[in-house]
């Protein structure tokens, strides 16, 4: 057993604890991971006010999924890594055999069959409570520990002179915003789009729209962010807490957009989105919307004599272990940033306040430092 100190779920709607953890040691095909650091995203939150299961776990949970380390440890097993590499953690396991990861869709692997519990196969908890409970982990992660266990199947090796600290949102939300835009999107040359929800996968939307050399980029929030918004290459802001989305997009073009990227995963947006597009233009869910969202409303009529499009995106529409070292390469290239969307730090202890200023639209992207 390893201990360590993390910080735990104990109940829906109450604030993380940090406690001390008791990790197995890794079994054959699982390696322990030193955190470096660890984003602070909206999606752990999810786990917070029950929007992911509603049917909360009867044992506590460690969260937290996007994850940079050392690996300490390694099973008889392990291929992937050895001791003393530098990994980017994948929040969704790649297992490489199953018909999804054959196709080269890792991120859409049948291990997700565990992607909110984290148990192994034969569902045993590779981490515990001091009081001797077993914890759920998130996303076979849970990176809200200075160290976990983790499936080897969910480590993607990275070059020792890359600065883990400044990379943690590499594991989620640069993917998922980038790989929205050049994935799952197709999006092309001059185009002109929105992006409506700003935090690190709207940001990072931005940043796929500029590598398309996008000709009108609208983005679109209820906090201040239109700062932010310009710094990553929006052309247009819009503030939704005092303007009305459709008709301001409508003024900017005229005719609509040809991507709508909604960012917030609620109901009222991914509608908006679609009344957005204009003939043949397409719609991409990057936001996770609450497993209990009810369906939305589309114009079926437009959708079909329109040719409009409608896309689901899990981690941008490519496996991480394809997309994260070339964003990486791209990071050392100059072509994206990654410095910029990191816009405070903050140490374990200070995990509520973080997710605090997460809602208060403070930040772009928060990220925990062990």
């Amino acid at each position: 057993m390893m201990k360590s100190k993390g910080a735990v779920l104990r109940e829906l709607n109450k604030p993380f604890v940090v406690e001390e953890l008791l990790w197995d040691d890794p079994r054959d095909d699982e390696i322990g991971v030193r955190i470096v650091a660890t984003g602070v995203c909206h999606s752990d939150w999810h786990c917070v006010n029950g929007s992911y299961t509603m049917d909360f776990p009867q044992h506590p949970m460690v969260a937290g999924h996007e994850g940079v380390g050392i690996v300490e440890r390694v099973g008889k097993k392990v291929k992937r890594v050895q001791e003393g590499d530098h990994i980017v953690m994948s929040w969704m396991a790649s297992c490489g055999q199953c018909e999804w990861c054959i196709k080269g869709l890792g991120q859409l692997c049948d291990r997700g069959e565990h992607l909110i519990d984290g148990l192994r196969d034969d569902y045993s908890s590779r981490v515990h409570t001091a009081d001797g409970k077993d914890c759920w982990q998130l996303s076979f992660l849970g990176a809200f520990s200075d160290y976990c266990v983790i499936p080897e199947v969910c480590a993607i090796k990275v070059a020792k002179d890359i600065p883990l600290e400044k990379v943690p949102i590499v594991g989620c939300r640069i993917p998922t915003g980038w790989g929205s835009v050049i994935h799952t999107a197709q999006a092309h040359q001059g185009c002109i789009a929105l992006v409506v929800g700003l935090g690190g996968v709207g940001i990072n939307v931005l940043q796929g729209l500029n590598s398309v050399n996008a000709r009108i980029v609208i983005a679109a929030d209820i906090a201040n962010k239109e700062k932010w918004a310009r710094e990553f290459g929006a052309t247009h802001y819009i503030d939704c807490s005092k303007q009305n989305l459709i008709e301001e997009v409508y003024k900017i073009t005229g005719i609509g957009v040809d991507y709508a990227f909604e960012c917030c995963g609620q109901k009222k947006t991914q509608e908006q989105c679609i009344q957005a597009i204009h003939k043949g233009g397409h719609v991409v869910f990057a936001g996770v919307a609450s497993i209990e969202q009810e369906g939305i409303e589309v114009n079926l009529n437009k959708l079909t004599l329109f040719q409009q499009h409608i896309h689901g995106t899990c981690y941008g529409g490519k496996s991480p272990f394809e997309m994260v070292p070339h964003l990486l390469e791209m990071y050392r290239c100059g072509k994206i940033k990654f410095d910029e969307l990191i816009t405070r730090e903050y140490t374990l202890e200070q995990i509520n306040e973080a997710y605090e200023d997460m809602f208060a639209g403070k930040n772009i992207c928060g990220v925990i430092r062990f």
